[in-house]
């Protein structure tokens, strides 16, 4: 406790906090000190000579009221600690590293996004190509009259629906696939066609332009040869006539209020920043390239050869009519090249049976 006293009073003095602790642990007191010389204080306790004369003018003066400011302000308002020129040089370095390592990471994460895409658009591509056919299967099963043919349009419906549904799953699309079909079917004709007000006829816009008059929107009706201009174009160019077009000034403030300019950050602030906002983005990329990894997009479909090997290790053949929905959703091909890849396959088909066997399991 005497150690204790005797160093907070050598503080409120304003001596250092170093010398205090030194002297209050060799076991001075402040009326020891009082009796001590210089030279004592250098040779027995190892001060240096300009602070033992710091100590002994301090201790002659006696307790001032400016001392026990001067150790109120150190203790409540601490200074700063100066940066050491080493110290900066270190954590430029260091920085150095960490931007080039946060680089690096946003780099992953936005080729893991554009692989991301890339499979979502090769999906994508694939469920508009099948839709289309899907769509022409429809109106050719409308207007069939032979009965064994409509069978065969059916089957064909069949198998393009399970890949429609196989994308659309994979994508994860509202709604159904028979949905889109309708929408294409159905209400897509009616948007982009034009009726002729004259004769009522049904036109094309891209084969029913009127070329004697390239500076209008005008279309020639071929059954009763008038030229007119549909109504959405005569819209148009009522509002670009009347001026109702949206006029932006560019004097006229923000709607939404602008933030303050962040202030200055110091070396440590802009560390933590850094680390942060490396910990984020190199979460998300990991967790970027493994949902691609994982995902049940193109980068998740099995290879058309692995998957013969791996069904005639299975069952020793393959057969279409237990096999091709398989096929279908596990490579990603369509129906109608099942055959196309067994026989590329080198594999030998029986027409007795139907099944799909290698030559050296047909002996």
């Amino acid at each position: 406790m005497a150690k204790k006293d005797t160093y907070l009073a050598l503080l409120r003095r304003g001596i250092d906090e170093t010398t205090a602790q030194q002297l209050a642990d060799s076991g001075l007191k402040i009326g020891d000190l009082k009796k001590i010389d210089k030279d004592m204080l250098i040779e027995n306790y190892g001060l240096k000579a300009d602070i033992a004369d710091g100590v002994i003018s301090i201790i002659t003066a006696g307790p001032q009221s400016h001392g026990k400011e001067r150790y109120l302000s150190k203790v409540l308002a601490p200074e700063k600690k100066q940066e050491s020129k080493i110290e900066e040089i270190k954590f430029q370095r260091k920085q150095k590293d960490v931007l080039t390592e946060l680089a690096e990471q946003k780099e992953r994460l936005k080729i893991a996004k554009v692989e991301a895409f890339r499979a979502k658009k090769l999906i994508m591509n694939r469920l508009g190509k099948t839709v289309e056919l899907i769509v022409k299967l429809e109106n050719n099963l409308h207007d069939e009259g032979k009965d064994d043919q409509k069978v065969k349009i059916r089957d064909q419906l069949e198998t393009r629906g399970l890949e429609a549904a196989r994308d659309h799953e994979m994508l994860e699309l509202e709604g159904t696939p028979q949905d889109i079909v309708d929408f294409r079917r159905k209400h897509v004709p009616a948007l982009i066609f034009h009726a002729c007000p004259f004769c009522g006829d049904e036109m094309d816009p891209r084969q029913a332009r009127d070329q004697d008059r390239p500076q209008d929107w005008a279309f020639m009706c071929w059954e009763c040869e008038k030229s007119f201009t549909p109504e959405l174009s005569n819209l148009v160019e009522t509002r670009l006539e009347n001026g109702t077009r949206i006029v932006i000034d560019p004097d006229k403030r923000p709607r939404n209020p602008v933030p303050p300019k962040p202030a200055s950050m110091d070396l440590t602030s802009m560390n933590e920043l850094i680390r942060k906002d490396l910990e984020v983005t190199g979460a998300t990329a990991d967790e970027m390239v493994k949902a691609v990894e994982e995902g049940g997009l193109s980068g998740g479909l099995m290879d058309i050869n692995d998957w013969i090997d791996q069904t005639l290790a299975a069952k020793d053949y393959i057969q279409a009519q237990e096999d091709r929905e398989d096929f279908i959703l596990r490579t990603g091909a369509g129906a109608t090249k099942f055959n196309k890849w067994m026989k590329k396959a080198g594999l030998f088909f029986n027409k007795q049976t139907g099944r799909w066997t290698r030559h050296k399991d047909m002996r």
